[in-house]
């Protein structure tokens, strides 16, 4: 098929070795298939820091597209090239549902004058959200708040709530009305052994989406994605060909071109450095 294409793919259980890092041979694969030109970026749920870090290594010189599809930035040094904020209705109603359950508790990622910020409340801290900010210690973005009224209005772009899996599908449910517009995603960390995710973002804000702006500013006529879980699915379905990573799901091997090896074996660069 002709066309110049843009290859896209995602990072956890996909691009990243089983540590969660990129290998030796991923590093050096991606770089060098930078240096003849090719287009390629990644899309992940991690933010532009913690995605640097997982990649260390790789020259990224494209922008990448984060938080699901939140905020799209340069592959340098971070920059938002476009940030989708969800409504104060929907991080109102968040709050008040999570008042009633002292172990939901959510943390709230907001872009402020121009900066990032992680707020939560340490005062009311459950065991999910002590663990998602206690894993980002140093993390100049932490800004904890005393309550939810000292939140600037307009400037949340996500929403993060963990849990064990019950009470996490029932606060979805409870929340369905008010986040019908907004990308809502219900899965288990694979990092640990009972904690679920219940992500909220905007409803414009997808994988698919950013990735199609990315293609845009690219001048790219193809997108062949790469991905490993639910929310690459929104993106298989824009993407030209996509490659589903052998430990997949299988909703998305189902939509998708092929199956490749799985993630501990550098499948996804050793499919590009084969084909791109």
């Amino acid at each position: 098929m002709s066309g110049t294409p843009l290859y896209v793919t995602d990072l956890d259980f996909t691009l990243l070795a089983p540590d969660a890092r990129a290998s030796a041979a991923t590093v050096r694969g991606i770089n060098e298939l930078s240096e003849r030109g090719t287009l390629i970026t990644f899309a992940t749920a991690r933010s532009f820091g913690s995605a640097s870090r997982a990649t260390a290594g790789i020259r990224w010189r494209h922008p990448v597209v984060t938080y699901g599809g939140t905020i799209i930035a340069d592959g340098t040094d971070g920059r938002p090239f476009d940030v989708a904020f969800i409504g104060d209705d929907v991080v109102q109603a968040i709050c008040a549902a999570t008042t009633v359950d002292a172990d939901l508790e959510p943390v709230f990622h907001t872009y402020e004058s121009g900066v990032e910020r992680i707020r939560w409340r340490p005062d009311h801290a459950s065991a999910g959200s002590s663990a998602f900010v206690d894993h980002r210690h140093g993390d100049p973005r932490l800004l904890p708040l005393r309550t939810w009224r000292e939140l600037e209005r307009g400037s949340t772009y996500y929403a993060v709530v963990i849990g064990r899996e019950a009470p996490i599908r029932a606060l979805a449910a409870s929340l369905a009305e008010v986040t019908r517009d907004c990308a809502v995603f219900v899965a288990h960390d694979p990092y640990t052994a009972d904690d679920w995710w219940l992500e909220i973002h905007s409803g414009a804000a997808t994988k698919a989406h950013a990735v199609q702006w990315v293609a845009r500013r690219l001048g790219a006529e193809r997108i062949i994605a790469f991905g490993d879980s639910h929310n690459d699915v929104p993106l298989f379905e824009v993407a030209d060909e996509s490659y589903a990573v052998g430990n997949a799901v299988p909703e998305l091997k189902a939509r998708a071109t092929g199956v490749l090896d799985g993630h501990d074996t550098d499948a996804v660069v050793r499919w590009l450095l084969t084909h791109a």
